[in-house]
């Protein structure tokens, strides 16, 4: 019987050297670049996916000195690839905040217009805002798009925004527009309703606090508001309801369902709101509560959390494909050398199992995760840099399985190698 245990052993030890040594597949299909050569800080804010291309958008402040005056450019090139990572096209696009893909063509919500792009990157189509554009939503062939900014004068704030119906077809046409005297920044679609929020976007800060949530009829009529008093950092749609979630101090905010006729249907308190996803009946709402990022699933409509996570990084963003919970975070650092500071960024892409919160898989070192884009079982994730990921969403659900070749196998090789020179 001695002589039996150091074969079982042996037979354990080949089994820890050759199974289950070898690191998951990547679920990275392929890395490209948007803007590279643009030497200031720069963000790919809006991503998108279809069946034969990706879209990357990069988008940058361009500050310049000019008679004392401070003047900012906001600009950003929109690049589309196929799906083998080759460049199809690049064009200008200015700042871009998002993108949604429209049969052949593109619509992009750049700072300053609603921009549609055809196939070959043209530019064939645009309807000019007044303010900067914060976002745009498509329903039944109509874009309602949102703009909104802030003025200070004299030590005093005044607030402007606007919501837009435009008709999509060959020519970007108006329908009807909207003014406010806030910062509208939000907009959704509802049943027979589009929903208006204002507050700072991401990338804001400020110790002053606003926010309201408006209702307005299809064909452009203000029927109702409500005054939240602080920002609505995200709104998206449940059976017809508002689900929005509002911030303030970076470690605050509520969580909100609004009726279509302007009822509050729930208010709970929360974090710092950045995104919010909805699926069936959970919301599932990322931000961060001022030490940790953090991701909550929250029963609608009852409020009540299914499921909470916590994250090194802010949660930025959410997209859900293949049964799986993507949550992208990250945050900005800066470091100083040679008496110059660098602005660079940090963050990993999780995959989440929607159903308890669990970690399905990893991709480490991405950079801050600022946007993704889903179809299928693949992904497009921009970061805040001028680097993009297309990934494999199945093979995330694997990446997070570790492999045994790491300091703790290497104190088991040894104990086991000691014990088998005592047994023989």
């Amino acid at each position: 019987m001695k002589r039996s245990v150091p074969v079982i052993l042996v037979a354990l030890l080949a089994f820890l050297l050759l199974g289950s040594v070898s690191a998951s597949q990547s679920p990275v299909l392929w890395k490209g670049t948007v803007c590279d050569n643009v030497k200031y800080q720069k963000s790919i804010e809006a991503v998108a996916l279809t069946e034969d291309a990706v879209y990357a958008a990069c988008s940058y402040r361009q500050v310049m000195n000019s008679s004392g005056l401070v003047e900012v450019y906001y600009l950003g090139v929109l690049s589309a690839f196929s799906t083998n990572g080759s460049r199809l096209w690049q064009n200008s696009s200015g700042y871009t905040v998002k993108l949604v893909p429209t049969g052949d063509d593109v619509l992009a919500g750049s700072f300053g217009a609603l921009l549609k792009f055809d196939k070959k990157g043209r530019i064939v189509s645009l309807y000019d805002v007044v303010n900067k554009l914060y976002d745009f939503v498509v329903s039944d062939g109509v874009a309602y798009v949102a703009d909104g900014d802030f003025f200070l004068y004299n030590g005093s704030r005044s607030y402007k925004g606007h919501v837009y119906a435009v008709k999509l077809g060959e020519n970007l046409t108006g329908i009807w527009n909207l003014t406010f005297d806030d910062m509208i920044t939000r907009v959704r679609a509802g049943d027979g309703i589009i929903y208006a929020s204002s507050g700072f976007p991401s990338g804001y800060v400020g110790s002053f606090q606003f926010g309201s949530l408006y209702g307005i009829s299809p064909e452009g009529k203000l029927l109702w508001n409500v005054s939240l008093g602080h920002w609505v950092r995200d709104m998206e749609v449940w059976k017809g309801n508002a689900v929005l979630g509002t911030g303030w101090d970076n470690s605050k905010g509520r969580l909100y369902v609004v009726s279509p006729g302007g009822k509050i249907l729930l208010n709970e308190s929360l974090f710092y709101t950045e995104d919010i996803l909805v699926l069936n009946d959970t919301a599932y709402i990322g931000g961060y509560d001022g030490k940790n990022g953090t991701l909550v699933a929250v029963e609608l409509p009852s409020g009540k959390t299914l499921w909470e996570r916590k994250f090194p990084y802010r949660v930025k963003t959410l997209a859900y494909t293949d049964g799986v919970l993507l949550a992208g975070t990250g945050k900005f650092q800066s470091k100083t050398e040679n008496g110059t500071t660098y602005i660079y960024s940090v963050g990993n892409l999780y995959a989440i199992n929607p159903k308890d919160g669990k970690t399905l898989g990893e991709l480490p070192n991405t950079g801050y995760v600022r946007s993704i884009a889903v179809k299928g079982s693949e992904a497009v994730i921009g970061t805040a840099s001028s680097t993009f990921y297309v990934i494999d969403v199945s093979a995330m659900k694997g990446s997070q399985k570790s492999s045994i070749c790491g300091p703790g196998f290497i104190v088991l090789l040894a104990a086991l190698v000691l014990l088998l020179r005592r047994l023989t």
